[in-house]
């Protein structure tokens, strides 16, 4: 096997195992719950936090307590509760929405009718295991992914799902890759009407009338700020940087939580932007990330000091 596949392989696998929390080795179903708690709580214990919830009351949902390991750090986001912990047995979707929040995804779990149809969906799924190919190569993700059965499935325009996992006894990297519009578009169906998950183009950010910074990062001592900028000349500035960034495959890591930039555009349109905290140029929309570097040599830190009202603590 060439050294470049390897190399490829090895940063597939780090995709799948550090953005999305989802272990490729396969487990019993009963173990499925334990596994993914294990690797968020050893993922959180490395993250820097954002806003904390309200109060220690674990918000309400629907699944039912002998069903999913209870967690006070579940988030309401609009009438919706998104888990920390995926639910064994049950079809899970992998989300970061673009609002300040404490943890880097949550699972939305889908309940009734819709988790009885996405069953149907994943047990029908043509899978079959072929040596790496890279067919996803070139593709865009989706800002989602699909958990399932201590599972985790890329999800990429055009109704493409890719999942792959490492032989133990071959070395090879095993590759699931399907095609299944319908599924995917039921699923994308459902996160725009239950939590307004959408996609947008950032070619598409212009005429910025104002952007509001909500902020709580190591950089402001956890502590929650806001700022609104209104000044024709920043916001010219935000329209070239962030208007011409370009897409990431694989997601981030760098702390978007912990900033939420909304920006408020001429045509009455609002886009939030999950701003990168550490020194990387990097935003994500709903899951999908980008690069807005003007220059190689360029952190956000110029970015983020365009709010001055923010009492920052660089060192």
């Amino acid at each position: 096997m060439k050294k470049k596949n390897l190399e490829v392989m090895s940063v597939i696998l780090l995709i799948l195992i550090s953005i999305t929390g989802c272990t490729p080795k396969s487990a019993e179903s009963e173990n499925d719950i334990k596994t993914v708690e294990r690797i968020i709580n050893e993922r959180a214990s490395n993250v820097d936090t954002g806003a904390e919830t309200e109060n220690d009351e674990q918000p309400q949902s629907q699944a039912k307590p002998e069903d999913i390991i209870q967690n006070w750090d579940n988030m309401t986001y609009g009438d919706t509760v998104l888990m920390r912990q995926a639910q064994a047995d049950q079809v899970c979707i992998v989300v970061q929405p673009s609002v300040l929040r404490k943890y880097s995804f949550y699972y939305y779990i889908p309940e009734d009718e819709d988790q009885k149809q996405l069953h149907e969906f994943m047990e029908t799924l043509p899978l079959e295991e072929k040596p790496y190919e890279g067919k996803w190569e070139g593709m865009k993700e989706k800002g989602w992914q699909i958990a399932y059965q201590n599972m985790c499935f890329m999800v990429f325009e055009g109704g493409y799902l890719e999942y792959s996992y490492m032989d133990d006894e071959t070395g090879e990297l095993m590759e699931y890759f399907v095609e299944d519009s319908e599924l995917c578009g039921y699923i994308q169906n459902m996160l725009q009407e239950k939590l307004n998950y959408n996609s947008f183009n950032p070619a598409n950010i212009e005429n910025i009338v104002s952007a509001k910074l909500d902020v709580q990062s190591n950089h402001t001592n956890k502590k929650f700020y806001s700022q609104t900028i209104t000044d024709e000349e920043t916001l010219q500035l935000f329209e070239d940087w962030f208007g011409n960034a370009e897409y990431i495959l694989g997601g981030a890591d760098c702390g978007n939580q912990d900033a939420c930039l909304e920006l408020e555009l001429a045509s009455g349109e609002t886009v939030r932007l999950s701003v990168a905290t550490d020194s990387c140029s990097n935003f994500g929309i709903n899951g999908i990330y980008y690069d807005y570097r003007p220059a190689s040599d360029w952190d956000n830190k110029d970015f983020f000091t365009c709010f001055d009202e923010i009492p920052w603590d660089w060192d």
